[in-house]
């Protein structure tokens, strides 16, 4: 009876041990693999994120469009949402999906800042004031990946900012910040420095067809942090070019001294010249005798009153 106890302990941890693990509502999907939970803290619905799965899946493609007749877009109207833990971006019109994207936001200590915005500036062939190359002055890339100002610019070399073509800045509050849409390379996982890239396609859509003051909010709890956050990013040395390692060093030439000066240096191997005996100053010259002191006359004596 005394091991009854223990059987039943035992039972309970292999119960434990193979007890189902709660499954993550925001991976749950439906019979056909369609997600059944909302994304981008429930402003993307469940069934707006299982529509752009199976167009992108369908179509092959990374972007949907919207299909014809392609409804009014004003800011008033319309909004963004970003989805940074999904990697996507979707259009509303009227509280209605329109267009999605695939995207790929900042990584690791450079993530895209969770927040409120409006699109506020468009420039069509933007480029970074801060990443970029090292070009030659023919064009060709010496240095890749570099931060302006940071990284040392190798001799001959000018700095090149990334091309960030159909760029939509991200304005809060009216401000200016240093994110935005506009086309990249999509690796499937974040990779840029903060911005929001998007395909080609629908770069250039979205930059022709959504009007600035449109909203943009971006959410992502996993891939994204709090507009201002201090992400820990860690110091790296500057990137150094071999054409400034091995540039050579120029030697400060010997300060000859007033002594040497116009003294021409010792042939290589000749016996250095014995320094010449010094001249003895000249004795200076003694004082000439002060003349000797012309004696007074003796005062005439007074004549004899007998000599008259």
């Amino acid at each position: 009876m005394r091991f009854f106890p223990l059987l039943l302990a035992a039972a309970f941890l292999a119960s434990c041990k193979t007890a189902p693990k709660p499954a993550d509502p925001a991976a749950a999907t439906d019979e056909k693999g369609a997600p059944t939970s909302a994304a981008a803290g429930g402003m993307v619905p469940a069934a707006d994120v299982a529509t752009v799965n199976a167009y992108f899946k369908t179509h092959k493609t990374n972007g949907m469009l919207p299909a014809a007749p392609v409804p009014t877009i004003t800011a008033a109207n319309s909004h963004f949402v970003v989805d940074l833990d999904g990697q996507r971006a979707y259009l509303y019109n009227d509280k209605k999906l329109i267009a999605a994207a695939a995207i790929a936001s900042g990584r690791k200590y450079y993530r895209t800042e969770t927040g409120d915005y409006t699109v506020g500036q468009k420039d069509l062939n933007h480029r970074s004031s801060s990443y970029g190359n090292f070009v030659s002055k023919g064009g060709g890339t010496i240095m890749g990946d570099v931060q302006n100002g940071f990284d040392p610019t190798p001799v001959g070399a000018r700095f090149e900012g990334a091309l960030m073509k159909y760029f939509l800045r991200f304005h809060l509050n009216g401000s200016p910040t240093a994110m935005g849409f506009h086309r990249g390379i999509l690796p499937g996982y974040p990779a840029s420095h903060g911005c929001v890239r998007l395909p080609d396609k629908m770069a250039s859509w979205f930059f022709t067809n959504v009007p600035l003051g449109t909203p943009i909010f971006v959410r992502g709890t996993k891939n994204g942090v709090p507009y201002g956050a201090s992400q820990g990013r860690p110091k790296r040395s500057p990137k150094v070019h071999s054409s400034l390692k091995n540039k050579p060093r120029a030697e400060k030439p010997a300060d000859p001294g007033p002594e040497s000066a116009g003294t021409p240096a010792p042939a290589p191997g000749s016996a250095p010249a014995e320094a010449p005996a010094p001249t003895p100053a000249p004795a200076p010259a003694e004082a000439p005798a002060a003349p000797a002191p012309v004696p007074e006359p003796a005062p005439a004596e007074a004549p004899s009153p007998s000599a008259q």
